[in-house]
């Protein structure tokens, strides 16, 4: 049996930009408030008035799990690609092989981060519960629909940035 695989679905017409997200992934993995320290970030796009929340797409076939010259990146038993901060040297190669360029360095450690959907976390990512009252992020269990409007939604961006 498969194990079951979720991901967060964004929805960046409800998403106001508010950083509600980032402050509770900064409160959740490091007991700060420090967006810098998020796994979560908030692109803006000023002139097309959108703000589009993007986390780590988990990769099925993730080239950051196969660049990590220390094994630091591995999968997560919910299926989010994470770093292991005793082994992780700081190299980076993850961050540049990631085609999104989703992860990011650690401004104290050097050390790669990206969303683990707070796993093992029995309410769920912090981040959904923080935006629940905006309703831009949702967790939802990996299907082909969900890949599809996933595609689609990477098409417009692509678009934005031509």
């Amino acid at each position: 049996m498969k194990a079951r695989r979720e991901q967060l679905r964004i929805d960046p017409k409800k998403c106001t930009a508010c950083h509600r997200c980032t402050i509770a992934c900064s409160m959740k993995h490091h007991g700060m408030i420090n967006p810098r320290l998020s796994r979560i970030k908030i692109l803006q796009f000023q002139h097309q008035n959108l703000n589009v929340p993007v986390v780590c797409m988990a990769c099925e076939d993730a080239p950051c799990i196969k660049v990590c010259p220390m094994n630091a990146r591995t999968r997560a038993s919910n299926g989010s690609v994470v770093t292991d901060p005793s082994v992780c040297i700081g190299c980076r190669a993850c961050l540049y092989v990631c085609p999104a360029g989703i992860p990011v360095a650690n401004p104290y450690t050097g050390q790669a981060m990206t969303c683990d959907m707070c796993d093992g976390e029995a309410s769920g990512p912090w981040c959904v519960a923080a935006c629940k009252d905006q309703g831009a992020l949702q967790l939802c269990e990996i299907d082909s629909l969900s890949i599809e409007i996933a595609r689609d939604q990477a098409g417009r961006f692509r678009k934005i940035y031509s």
